[in-house]
């Protein structure tokens, strides 16, 4: 689907190991102290040049963007048109011939419901896919837990969208007929029935919006700051902070907005005139109800979502913006989001775009399972080894094996891809692969143990998430911890 499938959910046994271990790795982020000089020389070379060169190419990079103009990712309305039209089609296509059959007919990829880079997908509502052009392997697998690469649910908010009946919703996804480049994507999807929606997509304009961790650490932080005020300093005092747009709820492009549960505008520091109206079904220039799906993202706790929306840093231009949003009580939610053209450093090497604890280290090696899933072993473990994309973040990177013991992805040395690495054992004899493979063959989990630091040069404590992929191959990553 352009959203397509997150098959199996990825089992959460939490397995959790820890070893004593020295040095020596089977985390396909070392070198093996075992092997070679030159094997260790060009891992260290690599390294080193991938710090040291990837920041100035990320910042030639941010100079020649900041010299052009932002370009909003908006889908012309003729483009929109057309897609609602055709899922109209594929509807009343599923109403006239059974489900079955149009179940048959969406999961061919030469059929009529595949045109150019716009395809019908089918799920029923608890998130299991029905028929899918490109992914016949994950029909009939759950997947509400598929994430995107910045750790937003792609199924689960679509599922929200086609219980409405119809609507917009947009999520960063791979385009099958462009070798499965990452791209935003614009989706509609419709309700057939009870039992079964149907969506389809269009890849809109301008670059990939990826949102580092920092940024997104910070924005947690801010909305569940705000949270708490509210909470301890009650809802009057609360609205009158949040309204003022020179107050301390107003950090940068980070801002308060809230709402009741009705839809009416409670605080928007930088449209005053919006407060006491109602926006329950304001749309953005997509035709996402960004308000609603704010709401029912609330209604659930909290949660993500992507829309435009005017940023006043740019004159209240619109830009994509990616929203926190939590429920402060039964009577109102806040909010908060970031802009992509001002997402902190794009430098995939940079601090901000690594994991640095256990949960960001798990929501990436998660995006990576995702991503696996919904393109092919091949085209993920090419995307992995990229060293300039966005799997590889500084001395944070995926790696994968498959359960014969063969390196799939190593992307600082790319020399050990299709080699044997179960036997890499570290200074203290432990098979560090063999022991993240047992993991995975349950379904994922943590793996604690001791190695040494490239950058350091000393042995310190390190931490693996591990993920199966499918009964051939498993991914994983891992972070330094103090």
């Amino acid at each position: 689907m352009g959203l397509s499938i997150f098959a199996s959910t990825i089992p959460r046994h939490n397995m959790f190991f820890k070893k004593s271990l020295s040095t020596k790795n089977s985390d396909p982020a070392q070198n093996n102290r075992e092997g070679t000089a030159m094997k260790s020389f060009i891992f260290i070379l690599s390294f080193i040049l991938s710090a040291c060169l990837f920041p100035s190419i990320g910042t030639a990079e941010d100079a020649a963007s900041s010299s052009s103009a932002y370009i909003a990712p908006i889908a012309n309305e003729s483009a929109r048109a057309e897609l609602v039209s055709f899922l109209q089609e594929a509807r009343n296509y599923t109403l006239s011939n059974g489900r079955d059959e149009a179940i048959k007919a969406f999961s061919d990829p030469k059929g009529k419901f595949v045109r150019g880079d716009m395809y019908v997908f089918a799920y029923d509502f608890n998130g299991t896919l029905l028929a899918h052009p490109y992914l016949h392997n994950l029909i009939g697998r759950n997947n509400l837990d598929l994430l995107d690469p910045n750790g937003v649910p792609i199924i689960k908010n679509l599922v929200t969208v086609a219980r409405r009946g119809a609507g917009f919703a947009c999520n960063v996804y791979p385009n099958p007929t462009q070798a499965n480049e990452t791209a935003l994507k614009l989706l509609y999807v419709l309700k057939v029935d009870d039992r079964m929606w149907i969506g389809a997509g269009i890849y809109l304009p301008g670059p990939i919006p990826l949102f580092s961790f920092e940024d997104q650490r910070n924005l947690r932080a801010f909305v569940n700051e705000a949270r708490e005020y509210a909470l301890q300093n009650g809802k009057d005092k609360a609205l009158q902070v949040f309204n003022n747009p020179k107050g301390e709820f107003v950090r940068g492009d980070l801002y308060i907005f809230a709402y009741d549960f009705r839809g009416n505008a409670l605080c928007l520091p930088f449209q005053p005139d919006f407060v006491g109206t109602n926006r329950l079904n304001a749309t953005d220039a997509n035709g996402i109800t960004f308000t609603r799906d704010n709401q029912e993202l609330a209604g659930t706790g909290s949660g993500q979502t992507y829309y435009l929306y005017p940023s006043p840093r740019e004159n209240m231009s619109a830009e994509l913006k990616l929203s926190y949003t939590t429920k402060v009580d039964d009577d109102w939610w806040l909010a908060a989001g970031m802009y992509s053209n001002s997402s902190s450093d794009r430098n995939m090497s940079s601090s901000a775009m690594k994991p640095t604890n256990r949960d960001e280290l798990k929501t990436f090696v998660e995006e990576a399972h995702s991503h696996a899933l919904v393109t092919s072993r091949e085209n993920a473990v090419r995307d992995f080894m990229d060293l300039n994309g966005i799997w590889v973040r500084g001395d944070v990177y995926i790696f994968a094996h498959d359960f014969n013991g063969i390196t799939l992805s190593l992307p600082y040395l790319p020399t050990e891809v299709g080699s044997d690495r179960s036997d890499i054992r570290n200074d203290q004899g432990v098979y560090i692969n063999r022991e993240m493979s047992a993991i995975a063959l349950n379904g994922s989990g943590y793996y604690e143990y001791e190695w040494k630091n490239p950058i350091s040069n000393e042995s310190e404590n390190k931490v693996s998430y591990i993920a199966k992929v499918d009964n051939t191959w498993w991914l994983g990553a891992g972070i330094y911890e103090a």
